[in-house]
């Protein structure tokens, strides 16, 4: 079976249910910009399966960007429980990366690393209202700031990273799914791999890869954006959209974190694979987010 491209939705709908691997794996081509392993058949399935915008959504962040929303962010508000819970299965997703050699800095110091898994991308605005509604945990200052905590207003960017969050609330969120921060070398290994790369995909800006101030989104973008983008182990986003706290402590006192990648209101001087920053544990703004480990 092909898709009709006269009419897409219907034949994108007669594919899944026709049940043929074949059909399935096509689906995945032609729409899926997520991660993917058979971890997610399921989900990838009825999310496919359902409407959300799939033949009108643009599956590809390209300038000029404006408010994007991807269909997955469209599944986390949809009215049937299980699609928003298929939605959250795909973005729970973790990688694991092996033991191995990091090169760490911009001098490629080498460190070996144990292995570890992390998330494939960073914790978004829909898994952290699942915690924050679960546990009963403070929400974001930007949530109480525009009385959005039954999370309807807020929901329509559930695909976009969470900010707003300290280190403190990071990690609190990490305890909430059994997992921590990475630490800093950790995040530098899975965003760069083994060699000293300065971009997840290598050493050159040949295209939209990430969302930096070149692509001029003005804001966060949904994580699985960019599938060009993805580092050596398969993590989206790891640089730009949003800065992401580390377990390494800046200062003795282990009052500052690091915090590594870039985010949208830099460019991409500043948004490397090497690049980093420092902030109190406590503090907290609009381009800080995070991703877990385990």
């Amino acid at each position: 079976m092909l898709l009709d491209v006269k009419k897409p939705e219907a034949s994108r709908i007669a594919l899944i249910e026709s049940g043929t691997p074949d059909a399935f794996q096509q689906l995945l081509r032609d729409y899926w910009t997520w991660h993917y392993n058979d971890s997610v058949h399921d989900a990838g399935k009825l999310l496919l399966g359902t409407d959300l915008g799939w033949e009108r959504v643009p599956q590809l962040t390209t300038p000029p960007v404006g408010e994007v929303i991807s269909p997955l962010g469209y599944a986390l508000t949809h009215v049937e429980t299980e699609v928003r819970k298929a939605a959250l299965q795909v973005l729970d997703i973790t990688v694991y990366v092996p033991a191995g050699t990091a090169l760490i800095g911009e001098e490629g110091t080498p460190l070996e690393i144990e292995e570890f898994e992390i998330g494939v991308y960073p914790v978004t605005n829909a898994q952290y209202y699942r915690f924050v509604k679960e546990t009963g945990y403070k929400p974001p200052t930007e949530w109480q700031d525009r009385n959005e905590l039954s999370y309807e207003g807020y929901a329509l960017k559930g695909d976009h990273p969470v900010v707003w969050v300290s280190c403190e609330d990071a990690e609190a969120y990490a305890n909430y799914v059994g997992g921590r921060l990475p630490s800093f070398a950790e995040w530098q290994y899975a965003a760069r791999g083994t060699d000293d790369r300065l971009f997840p995909w290598g050493y050159e800006i040949d295209k939209p890869r990430c969302n930096t101030t070149e692509l001029g989104a003005e804001g966060t973008t949904p994580v699985g954006a960019f599938k060009d983008g993805i580092s050596p182990f398969g993590c989206y986003d790891m640089i730009g959209n949003v800065w992401e706290w580390t377990s390494t402590p800046y200062d003795d006192e282990k009052a500052f974190r690091v915090a590594c990648g870039g985010a949208w209101y830099y460019n991409h001087d500043y948004s490397t694979c090497t690049s980093f920053d420092f902030f109190s544990t406590n503090y907290a703004e609009f381009v800080i987010g995070f991703r877990i480990a385990r």
